[in-house]
């Protein structure tokens, strides 16, 4: 009786055994049906029973399922997993363990390269959403998918950079830029953003030695010229950045940031007439020009301060020459006020343009005016 029923449940393992393939095959069908949540159910118990866990067949299968999952466009089938790419890849990976892997391998290969795509595109597209760190991290599966195959992804591992310095993790940004340039590349869009994530982690002298490589080896290329010239400004070396600035001008005749750059530099080092020639440029190249706007009104209001200032430190006997510079001031005002009006249009929210035009609406008695201020500063 004993011997009937251990062949019973033999019978019964052989059976269970059976169906475990037919599942596997169940989950292929369903696959190259299309109905991907099928596939996932009936290939899902296949990878813990021992007569198939042990099969490239079912890990390859299964890393079909997930790549099919993250290439949908179906809000269902997206569902069924966070993360199909990673999940096809690992399949994959087990797959080439096991027997009967060679079978396989040809198209695992392929595969892989279309995970690396995936990682790729979901790196875009977190990256338009503004999830920095989370495409920097798609960036960098895929270079690491891509390096698996044998292939440097230069594009994935700069990529990975860009968006960790976009989202403020410079050490990973820098560790992606080196990797880079270890790698032999030298291109003025590389060594730009390695001189400028040096810099934010404190590494002036690494900052200033890969920037000088930059200038040697593109010595015509604007961006790199610019780069060093916040270099030289970030470091108070003003004069060395008003060279630069002066040879910029001559690259581009029409670009009002470069006149700005080489207003704020002059502003920086107190020559009022420069400033104020490179400040008038650039808003006759670019009239809504926000920044080139207000600093010249405020260039205006701070010599009509620093003028007044002195008027107040004549003695009492110069009252000819305190009414001259105090008329004088006024002039400077005078020539504020409109550059300051047209920045409060460009941007109504500005706190600072608004402080400045009550000041002045204050000391011309424009009483209305003030009010308005007033309000809109919430006072």
């Amino acid at each position: 009786m004993k011997r009937i029923i251990l062949l019973f449940l033999l019978a019964g393992s052989i059976v269970f055994a059976q169906g475990q393939t037919a599942k596997r095959t169940t989950a292929f069908n369903y696959l190259k049906n299309g109905k991907l949540d099928k596939a996932l159910e009936n290939i899902e118990p296949t990878l813990t029973h021992e007569k198939t866990m042990n099969e490239a067949k079912t890990w390859f299968y299964r890393g079909n399922i997930y790549l099919q999952i993250g290439l949908s466009e179906n809000p269902e089938y997206k569902k069924l997993s966070d993360n199909p790419f990673q999940v096809a890849l690992e399949s994959y990976k087990k797959a080439l363990t096991l027997e009967g892997a060679n079978e396989f391998k040809l198209d695992i290969l392929q595969n892989m390269n279309v995970i690396a795509e995936g990682f790729y595109t979901q790196g875009v597209n977190k990256f338009n959403s503004q999830d920095f760190l989370g495409a920097a991290q798609e960036f960098d599966r895929a270079a690491l998918v891509k390096s698996e195959l044998g292939v440097f992804d230069t594009a994935s591992i700069f990529n990975a950079g860009l968006c960790a310095d976009f989202g403020k993790d410079y050490n990973f940004a820098l560790q992606k830029y080196k990797q880079v340039y270890n790698a032999g590349q030298r291109t003025p869009q590389l060594l730009v953003a390695l001189t400028q994530v040096e810099t934010r982690l404190g590494d002036t002298a690494s900052a200033f030695n890969t920037i000088a490589e930059a200038r040697k080896l593109y010595p015509e290329d604007f961006n790199v010229l610019i780069t060093e010239t916040n270099l030289f400004l970030a470091k108070n070396l003003t004069e060395k950045a008003l060279e630069n600035l002066e040879i910029a001008k001559n690259f581009d005749q029409t670009n009002p940031s470069i006149f700005f750059a080489v207003g704020a530099s002059y502003d920086r080092l107190g020559n009022f007439q420069k400033a104020e020639e490179a400040y008038l440029k650039a808003i006759e190249i670019k009239p809504d020009y926000f920044d080139a706007v207000y600093n010249l009104g405020a260039l205006y209001v701070n010599k009509a301060a620093s003028v007044l200032d002195l008027a107040n430190q004549l003695p009492l006997e110069k009252e000819k020459e305190y009414e001259e510079m105090k008329a004088q001031a006024e002039e400077y005002l005078a020539k504020a006020l409109p550059f300051l009006e047209i920045a409060h249009q460009l941007d109504p929210g500005d706190r600072n343009t608004m402080i400045s035009l009550k000041e002045i609406y204050t000391r011309q008695n424009k009483l209305e005016k003030v009010k308005e201020m007033n309000e809109k500063l919430g006072l």
